[in-house]
């Protein structure tokens, strides 16, 4: 059986949520793959830092050391339909913010943890506490406003990433039905994080002769 650590991480530096903080974790756990938050045609800028520089940093200074296999597991999404995706997701998170003074002051408490605490905070069930009470104060705003475009918008966002939660969960089920290793790590925005979990859990059954799930909290 592969055991599989599942690491929340954010894309760029902040106080302690460092590329040197990442790569001591990875230095404890001596992962021999490590799955990435990445499409299959991403995986080579993801190792040049393109929109994930914490990650990739550390991910390429680990490689310097160790033999690891990188392996992305994320949804492959046309350079076209992307493009549309983060502009809406953009326009989505910005009439929020307009909105909702406590979406704004979630963000912005969420950042000084971050800073403050790092991966300790990032992969705390305070952590996960946290993302819940931010998505509670975006649908209250959008359900205030009660725009059916915006509304579409955001069930677009929340069903976009169930799919890529599910998919990157599989594909990193099927990699280990196929590969032999003893232990990886699954480098994965902090927001993911807690609904992962709940996902590997609820699915415990299928993949529990493949996969040891670990969530190392409280080693970071």
């Amino acid at each position: 059986m592969k055991r599989v650590s599942l690491v929340g991480t954010v894309h760029e530096e902040m106080g302690l949520a460092s590329a040197s903080a990442l790569l001591a974790i990875l230095e404890r756990i001596k992962p021999e793959v490590l799955f990435l938050e990445a499409p299959p045609e991403a995986s080579g800028d993801y190792l040049n830092a393109t929109g994930k520089e914490l990650e990739s940093a550390a991910v390429s200074r680990y490689r310097e050391i160790h033999h690891v296999d990188l392996v992305p597991v994320d949804l492959p999404i046309p350079d076209a339909e992307l493009f549309q995706f983060l502009g809406n997701n953009k326009y989505l998170f910005k009439t929020i913010e307009r909105r909702s003074p406590e979406y704004c002051r979630l963000m912005d408490e969420y950042s000084q943890e971050v800073r403050a605490h790092g991966f300790a905070y990032l992969n705390s069930e305070r952590c996960s506490t946290h993302w819940s009470k931010v998505r509670e104060a975006a649908l209250a705003a959008i359900e205030e406003l009660a725009y059916p475009s915006l509304t579409e918008l955001y069930e677009l966002w929340i069903g976009t990433n169930e799919h890529r939660e599910k998919h990157m969960l599989k594909s990193i089920d099927d990699y280990c039905r196929k590969t032999t290793f003893s232990d990886g790590v699954f480098l994965v925005g902090a927001a993911h994080r807690q609904s992962l979990i709940d996902k590997s859990r609820e699915q415990r059954g299928a993949y529990s002769s493949t996969i040891q799930w670990d969530f190392p909290a409280s080693r970071m």
